[in-house]
């Protein structure tokens, strides 16, 4: 049985309330243009959004079925949805990989994209860790209580390259037991009396499962090849609740977008190759070519790939069976330094722009998440994500040093034309905002945006620095730059329609041409008839047949 809800877009999230009457939907809203948590009755013909759920992501419920966490902003937050009062922040989560609430009013989740899974009251406080990463592991994510409440599931996973690697798993909050169940690259979802489900390939399938021995048993099931799955994060869209209510975001394959040219006047002016599984669009120096991320056509890994502007077709650029993502041009356009994890965590690389010769791995600092975000114009610094803080090298000596840390998490950092200055993104407030800081010394600093913002762009004249508001309209701001920065009142250009951003190393969705005068957009592509949600009512009788 198939319903329809008043939300615009498929939705990207979905979760079923543990009484089975109701479902969350991260979906679209048109109104606010941006993305919010709606709720609907199973058999119902409309969805409300949630107020205070901006841009929210991997809700999950109170076992009571009244209240949902999820991840926004940067933290983990909750909602009464009868009280009708504003979300309550419960604790930092930069990088929210789904969570689940027992009885006992713990919570456990994954508060980022690497490392193990964290517990936390429900009533907020101070996280605390509760299973750790091996050393051929990425990341502890999509937890899911068993009946108990003490043990469940969760998905161990690498994201280098070795799908045979990955495992549904099963822990304890009270002790570091650990039980592998199988082989998966996506999350599992538990049913009663005992099933497990989850996807074998791109089908999901259920099977017999013992949740006091965290045994499989018997044949597995078909359910549905129809499961929407996202290969970025090992996420398959949906949620079960007994043996009688599933819930699905149907749709198959690689969700793509076109890079499309928007003149200042948001006037389209034409796109750049086809539409694919594009991220991280990245201009060169000339102007002449875009480097890109894009995931390959069996959906398990992500390589690089150079287009030129004036036509042509597409090349590939690296082709390492992992995750290279985060291209940057350097400031002469003869090579591309970019971040890839197939050492199981993400080091930096470089390679000539033309393809030829070897990459070379130039500085490995042994943490989870390392990529560049910018080069100076003269080539002495590159700006360097370092997990959540923003460091710079000197391709001298490539000794890493702190730009910023301690406040916020810090996206997005571009050095002005002239090299004194850093324009970024961070949420220290509490929600993501625009600042430009003097460097090397940040002690002068300027609040760019108002009401959110985020990727900062700069004119490569120096003279305006372009950023996405929080309802994702382009703005520019007129500035001066030298010994002291002048920036003037920000102005809106056009509202546009940017794919939403995935993952940690997924941050730029668009790119400015030289003069200023044109966008190189990653738009997301409206489907004129969206994949349906699907509930499928008494589904394990019928999947038994």
């Amino acid at each position: 049985m198939y319903f329809n809800s008043s939300v615009r877009f498929a939705a990207n999230n979905v979760a079923l309330s543990p009484d089975g009457k109701k479902v969350a939907l991260v979906a679209y809203a048109q109104q606010v243009n941006k993305y919010m948590i709606w709720i609907q009755e199973i058999g119902g013909q409309s969805a409300e959004a949630v107020p205070g759920t901006e841009d929210p992501s991997h809700p999950f419920w109170s076992p009571d079925s009244r209240s949902i966490a999820f991840f926004a902003q940067g933290q983990l937050k909750k909602v009464d949805i009868l009280s009708g009062r504003a979300p309550q922040i419960l604790c930092d989560a930069p990088h929210g990989r789904g969570g689940a609430w027992n009885r006992d009013g713990v919570i456990l989740f994954s508060p980022d994209e690497y490392g193990g899974l964290f517990r936390v009251s429900s009533a907020g406080g101070t996280p605390a860790p509760v299973t750790t990463v091996n050393a051929n592991e990425f990341s502890h994510r999509w937890p899911v209580f068993l009946p108990d409440g003490q043990h469940f599931l969760y998905l161990a996973a690498n994201f280098s390259g070795h799908p045979e690697s990955n495992w549904i798993v099963v822990g304890s909050l009270n002790s570091g037991e650990r039980h592998n169940v199988v082989n998966a690259s996506s999350n599992a979802a538990y049913a009663d009396p005992g099933y497990l489900l989850y996807l074998r390939g791109n089908v999901l399938v259920a099977q017999r499962f013992d949740p006091r021995t965290y045994l499989l048993s018997g044949d597995s099931h078909t359910i549905s090849d129809e499961v929407q799955y996202s290969q970025l994060i090992d996420l398959a869209l949906l949620d079960v609740v007994g043996p009688k209510t599933l819930v699905v975001q149907t749709g198959k394959g690689i969700a793509k977008s076109p890079l499309t040219w928007y003149e200042r006047s948001g006037r389209p002016a034409g796109t750049v190759g086809a539409p694919d599984a594009i991220a991280n669009p990245s201009l060169s120096p000339d102007g002449r070519r875009v480097v890109y991320d894009q995931i390959d056509r069996d959906g398990r890994n992500i390589n690089i790939w150079i287009d030129e502007l004036a036509g042509g077709v597409p090349a590939r650029f690296t082709f390492s069976p992992a995750a290279d993502q985060l291209p940057v041009w350097t400031p002469d356009g003869n090579r591309i330094t970019f971040g890839s994890n197939r050492s199981f965590h993400f080091t930096l690389y470089q390679k000539n722009s033309d393809g030829s010769g070897t990459e070379t791995q130039v500085i490995d600092l042994g943490i989870p998440q390392e990529g560049p975000w910018d080069w100076s114009r003269d080539g002495k610094y590159l700006l360097l994500m370092r997990n959540l803080e923003l460091w710079y090298l000197s391709p001298s000596d490539w000794q890493p040093k702190p730009f910023l840390q301690g406040k916020g998490n810090v996206r997005n950092a571009q050095f002005s034309p002239d090299g004194k200055w850093v324009a970024y993104s961070s949420n220290e407030t509490g929600s993501w905002e625009v600042y430009v800081s003097a460097f090397p010394n940040p002690l002068s600093k300027r609040l760019i945006s108002s009401g959110g913002g985020q990727e900062p762009r700069w004119r490569r004249d120096g003279k305006e620095l372009f950023y996405l508001s929080a309802d994702a309209k382009l703005m520019v701001v007129p500035v001066k730059l030298g010994a002291i920065f002048e920036a003037g009142p920000a102005e809106v250009l056009f509202q546009t329609h940017a794919r939403q951003l995935t993952g940690v190393m997924d941050v730029f969705s668009y790119d400015v041409s030289r003069d200023g005068q044109k966008f190189l957009i990653n738009v997301k592509v409206d489907e004129p008839v969206p994949s349906p949600v699907s509930i499928v009512l008494n589904w394990a009788s019928e999947a038994e047949r």
